[in-house]
């Protein structure tokens, strides 16, 4: 399902709250069940998170904040993960190697 233009939705929100709500549920569920099998739960989880941040914030624009916070923090996670060195318990990769030198067989003449 194609998401409306802005203006549309924006429409769709002053005249028929209940319906936009419906549209954007129906969105995200589209959007979830097209991705791959492994990653629904995952994303199926994180809009339960999202959806109870927009519930207990009160307003639309502390959900928004709630739920940027949510995203900064999980980008600031990402971020170290991948700048962190490899901890001194794991066994890190050889930097030499000996090489092997190989001498070819000759045909047998049988």
């Amino acid at each position: 399902m194609d998401v409306p233009p802005f203006d549309e939705l924006r429409d769709l929100l002053q005249r028929d709250p209940e319906g936009f709500e419906i549209l954007r549920t129906t969105l995200i569920d589209d959007c979830i069940r097209r991705s791959s099998g492994c990653n629904q739960r995952r994303l199926r989880g994180l809009q339960f998170v999202i959806d109870a941040r927009r519930r207990v914030a009160g307003s639309p624009t502390k959900a928004l904040l709630d739920i940027q916070a949510m995203m900064y923090d999980s980008l600031i996670a990402l971020r170290q993960a991948l700048l962190v060195e490899p901890r001194p318990s794991e066994p890190s990769a050889p930097t030499s190697a000996r090489v092997l030198q190989f001498r070819r067989s000759r045909p047998s003449m049988d």
